[in-house]
């Protein structure tokens, strides 16, 4: 089988992408998140990149400690998807593109979650102004324990008045 430079440099760059480090994955939690133990999230477990939102899913739902590198803007399917996180994980954006539209994430009755440097938006309908015909959160926990929510960029409000 013979390869085009195109498709060397597609396989060379996807390699690059796909390294097992992870520059701030080993940071110590601080302040509540220090409490109870502290708050490790999937530290010690395997690295994994998600490049779609199924492999997001897919790699939060899973048991086990597990590092989920968000790698791009992931478009929520269906639009407001909350994707439940299973205990010990912790999930970080590669570097400025960890991005999740039109979803966002659901941490109930889980623990030891970590979430980083990450975009979650566009959950919003601009048409329900009160936001309560489709209840869509970026971030709900419910009855979650050490939870570390850090450098993270949540919603799109452009406006705090309602549309005309």
């Amino acid at each position: 089988m013979r390869l085009t430079t195109a498709a060397l440099l597609l396989f060379a760059t996807r390699g690059l992408s796909q390294n097992t480090t992870c520059l701030h994955c080993e940071d110590e939690a601080h302040g509540f998140a220090s409490l109870n133990g502290g708050t490790v999230g999937g530290k010690g477990g395997k690295i994994v990149y998600a490049n779609t939102y199924d492999e997001l899913k897919n790699y939060a739902a899973q048991n086990g400690s597990l590092v989920i590198r968000v790698n791009g803007a992931l478009i929520a399917e269906p639009k407001g998807y909350e994707i439940p996180i299973a205990s010990h994980k912790t999930i970080i954006g590669v570097g400025k593109i960890g991005k999740v539209i039109g979803g966002g994430f659901a941490i109930k009755g889980t623990h030891n979650i970590i979430l980083r440097n990450l975009q979650v938006s566009d959950t919003r309908i601009p048409s329900d102004w009160p936001g309560k015909t489709e209840d869509w959160d970026g971030i709900q926990v419910d009855n979650g324990t050490n939870i570390w929510i850090d450098h993270m960029t949540v919603g799109c409000i452009t406006s705090l008045s309602p549309p005309h």
